[in-house]
């Protein structure tokens, strides 16, 4: 229990409402979408930066740990307060302080929601590449904090690829500012690429100068059916090694297509294996030549059959049996492990090949789909109970599934972060001495390890 001395600071230095310290209160601020709870010691709020240092120089001296907080839609835990940690909202820091186009920049707030910004700068035909599945509800700090992207960072990148500068709290309480207002700069260390996907462990972002982009005005969606996931590999290869780069290509596997067709009677023929879902966006005077010459590539193939969306209701239609996914997971998948590994593209058929493999051996269900772009695969493990989901066979399974994905080149996370939950696993990926020098950076940063302790690395 947090000594009551340090909720009568936080209340002197922050206003009114901005401390919560009954646990009714703050029950709400325990937990993210991996569905780990931990009750915090307080939470509280910040709407400037001088509040955030105020905080942090305080935590810093009475070694208080911190866990900073956008909206809680992480899948990891890495929002979650383990440690007698306390919860520091960045959910009032929402302004987008600045839209430049001409420069081709937004400087927004931590606590931006990702639709929010995008909808502004729709209005002026511009967009910020990172587009999460929660987009709708999670912010642009965590989007950062994770580094996490979705189905068009196959043509526009994750948040690395998107940000020119940061701001950021360190664990000492010190103000940084890192990268530049253009396009172009090497002056000193990259702290910006550091620090995004870091998952709070090295600071508190303050503020981002995000780099934005013009938007397409068309957009054509084509599905793809296969009788078998190599067919299904073999297309998406094709499609990323031709010079039309697409705006999304996602993957479905069986199981998934017999999900959706629960939920949307007779999507998918029943002799249907697997699908892609592709799409290319370009201006209205050249997409229909992209079109062209992407259904040339896709036809170079093995596939059962080729659907080009001819309006927007079309293109809804096909959307929203990949988006009836991760919804129906939920309902179904009560007792579920969800991973988000990523291989090399031309490693897709094995990996595929061999979860199916795992899934027969261990006797457990499990739906893959993802952003087959970038090999980014997302792994479903179903269970009947908590039971199931904690077996030893269901530890044995996961274990090798991590093994199967290093063994091809892969990572362990595309873009869900590493958290509480894949913690125990990271020295899979990372050597002893490189982890070593990871914990050592984040040393530089905050010396006391108050900054989200015991996640990440």
């Amino acid at each position: 229990m947090l000594n009551i001395k340090h909720i009568k600071y936080f209340n002197k230095i922050l206003p009114k409402n901005f401390v919560f310290s009954e646990p009714g209160d703050c029950w709400a601020y325990g937990y993210d979408n991996s569905k780990i709870h931990v009750l915090p010691e307080c939470v509280l709020f910040a709407n400037n930066k001088n509040q955030i240092q105020d905080i942090v120089k305080y935590c810093f001296i009475n070694n208080i740990p911190i866990t900073t907080r956008g909206r809680g839609t992480g899948n990891t835990g890495g929002s979650v307060p383990i440690g007698n940690s306390i919860v520091l909202s960045l959910e009032k820091m929402d302004k987008i302080l600045k839209v430049d186009i001409d420069n081709r920049l937004s400087i927004v707030e931590p606590g931006v929601i990702n639709k929010v910004l995008q909808d502004i700068l729709k209005k002026q035909n511009f967009f910020w590449g990172p587009d999460p599945s929660s987009q709708e509800y999670s912010t642009i700090g965590g989007n950062i904090a994770n580094n996490s992207a979705g189905p068009r960072a196959i043509k526009y990148g994750t948040p690395r690829d998107n940000i020119l500068g940061l701001e950021f709290i360190s664990g000492k309480g010190e103000i940084h500012k890192t990268g530049v207002k253009t396009s172009k700069g090497v002056v000193g260390l990259d702290l910006t690429r550091l620090f995004t996907g870091s998952e709070g462990v090295l600071g508190i972002l303050t503020e981002a100068t995000l780099k934005i982009l013009p938007l397409n005005n068309i957009v054509k969606t084509i599905e793809i059916t296969f009788e078998n996931v190599e067919n299904a590999s073999d297309t998406i290869i094709s499609l990323m090694t031709q010079p039309i780069t697409p705006y999304k290509l996602e993957f479905i596997d069986n199981e998934s297509i017999k999900l959706i067709n629960t939920i949307k009677k007779n999507h998918y023929d029943k002799n249907c294996n697997s699908a892609v879902l592709l799409e290319i966006d370009g201006e209205n005077e050249y997409i229909d030549i992209m079109l062209e010459k992407i259904i040339k590539v896709i036809k170079k193939n093995k596939y059962k059959k080729v659907t080009v969306a001819g309006n927007k209701q079309d293109i809804e239609e096909l959307w929203s049996a990949r988006k009836s996914l991760s919804p129906a997971l939920r309902e179904i998948g009560g007792y579920k492990i969800n991973e988000d590994i990523a291989v090399p593209i031309s490693n897709l058929t094995i990996l595929l090949t061999n979860l199916n493999r795992l899934s027969e051996k261990y006797a457990i269900k499990i739906v893959n789909f993802g952003h087959a772009g970038n090999g980014n695969i997302h792994v479903n493990l179903l269970f009947k109970s908590d039971e199931e989901k904690k077996s030893e066979n269901s530890k044995k399974c996961l274990e090798e599934i991590f093994n199967l994905v290093l063994s091809l080149d892969g990572t362990l996370s595309g873009e869900h972060g590493v958290g509480i939950i894949k913690k125990k696993f990271i020295n899979k990926e990372i050597d002893k001495k490189t982890l070593s020098l990871m914990n050592d950076i984040k040393k530089q940063f905050d010396p006391n390890n108050i900054m989200n302790p015991n996640k990440s690395i």
